[in-house]
């Protein structure tokens, strides 16, 4: 306990007033502490920590990532909102973690430091509340990510999540992403190819060098009358051949019973062996057209379908 001129404050439960015990130092001072005290607690080993300029952390422990979040978003003003990978958490989303420094919008001149990323609009976007944290909506937190990131795999992976998972539309990224990199245009123009995960895209290198047409992407397959045999990542559907890379066992033997030719690859193998697998993928499909074709219904999940003709 220590007792100022206008009232008795116990430090060491001031912590709980404040979100993720961070604090800013204004608000301190405005209690009635002197600034005395704060350099004084704040001292090497002492209770308390300057995490950013005019930010403290009332605890003595590392911070946890939420408390960066919440000491970025105080030290961006009011009317910071949180974007890229942390709001991309935020909402729901995992393809990356939140590692880093912590991306704030702001609407005022301020410094960014090690810990923040800051990037000054004139016209913020509308604020999602998520789990106590302002944020971005999630088309613009993943704009934002796109735009951080410099790993074309990484790329991938967030866009390809938020579309589908999130179900942001694609006309919301293409315009967020107008003038990106290319390696975000080149995943934005895989998405509009109707491929939706990683190791389709992958794929989808693998195809650039051989004489196949283009698959359909991501297609459900079933008998005529009705019953499902499974989903194949690229499908060819005058060939009936299917290309599978994350499908269990089962799902192969039912679309071969059938009378499809199936070609299942792993994810590293997409990877790291893009001869092996495309010397594979030729002979799979060379195989397909000496076999009359089956009578599989192909459910397309996208309006964009491959040519019929061979």
């Amino acid at each position: 306990m220590r007792t100022t001129n206008r009232t008795t404050i116990d430090l060491d439960a001031l912590g709980g007033l404040f979100p993720e015990r961070v604090a800013t130092a204004s608000e301190l001072l405005a209690l009635g502490l002197p600034g005395g005290e704060l350099a004084f607690r704040c001292r090497p080993q002492g209770p308390w920590q300057h995490v950013l300029p005019g930010i403290l952390l009332l605890a003595r422990t590392p911070p946890t990532r939420a408390q960066l979040v919440r000491a970025a978003l105080r030290y961006g003003g009011p009317q910071a909102l949180l974007t890229g990978l942390d709001a991309l958490q935020l909402h729901g989303l995992r393809a990356l973690p939140a590692t880093g420094p912590v991306h704030v919008l702001v609407n005022r001149p301020l410094e960014p430091t090690a810990k923040v990323r800051i990037t000054r609009v004139r016209r913020a976007p509308d604020p999602v509340l998520r789990r106590g944290f302002l944020t971005v909506p999630l088309a613009r937190a993943a704009v934002d990510t796109a735009r951080a990131l410099r790993a074309r795999d990484d790329i991938r992976a967030v866009l390809t999540e938020v579309v589908r998972h999130g179900g942001v539309p694609l006309a919301d990224l293409r315009a967020g992403l107008a003038r990106a990199s290319e390696p975000a245009r080149q995943v934005l123009s895989e998405l509009a190819d109707g491929v939706r995960s990683v190791p389709q895209a992958w794929a989808r290198a693998v195809l650039d060098d051989l004489p196949l047409p283009p698959p359909a992407w991501g297609v459900r397959l079933s008998t005529p009358e009705g019953r499902p045999l499974g989903t194949a990542d690229a499908w060819w559907n005058d060939r009936a051949l299917a290309w599978q890379f994350n499908t269990a066992t089962r799902i192969p033997d039912l679309l071969t019973a059938a009378g499809a030719t199936v070609l299942h690859t792993t994810p590293t193998d997409l990877r790291q062996s893009r001869t092996s697998v495309a010397t594979a993928l030729l002979h799979a499909a060379i195989e397909a057209t000496t076999r009359p074709r089956p009578r599989i219904t192909p459910t397309y999940h996208h309006p964009r379908k491959p040519p019929t003709h061979l």
